[in-house]
């Protein structure tokens, strides 16, 4: 065999090493169990993170407040951002879809409310997220606009507290995110969450990309995801953050 040839047949060897690199990812939201900032993982996180590693790169999460990401992503700082939809960084190039939230009213069973479409929601007190009224929608905008007993929390470990004391009607939230305060200790020692609920699927699911500076980054960035779901490592690390879970909606809700 000629050294030529040995050479070109171990070229890829020597030069994949060469391009891995270390990718610095914007994380302007940081909700549990999306991503759990001071543990440095989350059911979000930890795909990014996979993806890029299946890849050989390596993930440096860069934690900024939406305006300070943005200004870094477009100021060459950090090299992608995390939980984006296209069309929000006019210099960004998408990479596939890598995680979906899924938002429902939560209501408890033992209250029986029918509840089949927002204007539902008009006469009863519901307890949303931060910012709920901006994301999701103006026809949910403009229901709890009228509704004197709608407010917002940022501290959603609130949400099912309240729910399960049967403080509130109905609390807005993803169901993962909702879940997972409710597992918390503090939370079960206060309440019974055993109890159980309803989801009722007044939204669509919101999928999330994430947005890279490079399309060479964006397109490795997708083998590796394609490689996680095909190999089940994708499954896996929702089942992760998953299991433990008070409930989950069931399937007809999805």
């Amino acid at each position: 065999m000629r050294p030529g040839f040995l050479v070109w047949l171990f070229l890829p060897l020597l030069v994949t090493p060469a391009l891995a690199r270390e990718v610095k990812v914007g994380i302007g939201r940081s909700i549990s169990p999306y991503v759990i900032p001071d543990e440095l993982r989350g059911l979000e996180y930890d795909v990014a993170k996979e993806a890029l590693a299946v890849e050989g790169h390596r993930l440096v999460p860069e934690f900024l407040p939406l305006a300070r990401e943005v200004k870094a992503f477009e100021g060459g700082q950090i090299d992608a951002m995390l939980t984006q939809r296209p069309g929000g960084l006019p210099d960004a190039t998408y990479s596939d879809v890598y995680v979906v939230y899924r938002n429902y009213a939560i209501t408890l069973e033992s209250r029986n409310l029918a509840i089949n479409g927002l204007a539902d929601l008009a006469d009863k007190s519901v307890l949303a997220f931060q910012n709920a009224a901006l994301y999701l929608g103006p026809e949910f905008k403009a229901v709890t606009a009228a509704n004197p007993n709608y407010r917002e929390d940022p501290k959603q470990q609130a949400q099912p507290t309240l729910l399960f004391l049967d403080r509130v009607d109905v609390v807005v939230a993803d169901s993962k995110i909702f879940n997972w305060f409710a597992n918390q200790s503090e939370v079960k020692a206060k309440v019974d969450t055993t109890q159980p609920l309803r989801y009722h699927p007044l939204f669509p699911p919101t999928e999330y990309r994430v947005a890279f500076r490079d399309a060479g980054l964006r397109d490795a960035f997708n083998r590796g995801l394609a490689r996680l779901r095909a190999d089940g490592q994708y499954d896996r690390i929702v089942a992760r953050y998953s299991s433990g879970m008070v409930r989950e909606p069931a399937a007809g809700s999805r």
